[in-house]
């Protein structure tokens, strides 16, 4: 179920920049996508782990809400909200 983006955490990784005549510090710009490494990894993963965390919350109210008899309405009723609404609370 994991999406496919457009950049990976290896890509992160792997990437390399050429260097040229007063270009970047090359050390600076690696701390850096060290740091952006770590964020993209957690983010990820909590991703991932709130997509699951999901799926059991549908799976469970699923399972309660297919227990829930259907409620049919009388022509009786549609015409007169009161007596549905009394329908429902005798109940």
């Amino acid at each position: 179920m994991r999406k496919k983006y457009a950049i990976t955490s290896q890509d992160i990784v792997d990437k390399t920049f050429s260097t040229k005549f007063r270009g970047y510090d090359t050390k600076e710009v690696d701390e850096f996508l060290d740091k952006i490494y770590i964020d993209y990894e957690e983010l990820t993963r909590y991703k991932d782990e709130t997509e699951c965390y999901i799926k059991r919350l549908e799976e469970r109210l699923s399972y309660y809400t297919n227990d829930i008899p259907k409620r049919t309405v009388t022509n009786n009723q549609e015409q007169e909200p009161e007596a549905m609404n009394d329908s429902i609370l005798s109940k």
